[in-house]
């Protein structure tokens, strides 16, 4: 069989080179110009970024500012080797957790149940709490909130409550260790507060 001749031996050689190349281009994001995967939250960093394992600072947009550490988000990198996600991969719906009151306290029959949501590093509260008789003191402790969402920080708000045909509300706060109390110096104490829109970061 005769020898191919020298230029068409390196053409076929410059061919599979070509596609040698090609199959490394499409594997190499600095090749090709940019990839995506899903990647787990390690750190929220205090300029908004985020880091990956491997990756310490992953631009955040507007839409997933409220992420948190174990969070599963979708990176993506362009092609000068920056990265930036635009949120959390959705794999399971958010769900109302219900709240363990502390003792002598109850719901009282009428509205949620005492819960809280989770969405990223934004919890939400919803529900009423009564005293299982009679009514709610000033200063009393009506739950401690589970550690992974304590605000770090005091919060109060007006809550809506029971006042006979009136409407009402009591003060509520939230201290730093996640014990929620009410203040409240008006007549009759209330039988009932409602959680219901309260919202805040962790």
């Amino acid at each position: 069989m005769p020898e191919k001749p020298a230029l068409a031996v390196h053409r076929d050689l410059a061919w599979a080179l070509k596609q040698q190349a090609t199959r490394a281009g499409e594997s190499a994001p600095s090749v090709r110009g940019s990839d995506w995967r899903l990647a787990t939250v390690t750190a929220v960093n205090a300029d908004g970024t985020v880091a990956v394992a491997g990756i310490p600072a992953v631009r955040c947009m507007e839409t997933c500012r409220l992420l948190a550490v174990g969070n599963t988000i979708v990176i993506s990198q362009n092609s000068a080797g920056n990265w930036i996600t635009w949120g959390r991969n959705a794999t399971t719906e958010s769900v109302w957790t219900l709240l363990t009151l502390a003792s002598g306290y109850t719901n009282p029959g009428h509205g949620y149940n005492a819960a809280y949501l989770r969405e990223g590093r934004r919890i939400w509260l919803r529900g009423r709490i009564g005293p299982t008789s009679g009514t709610i003191a000033n200063a009393s402790t009506l739950l401690t909130l589970p550690a992974a969402i304590r605000p770090g920080v005091e919060i109060g708000w007006a809550a809506a409550r029971d006042q006979n045909t009136n409407p009402a509300v009591a003060r509520v706060e939230i201290t730093p260790t996640g014990v929620i109390r009410t203040y409240d110096a008006s007549s009759p104490l209330p039988s009932w507060i409602a959680l219901d829109g309260v919202s805040y970061t962790i």
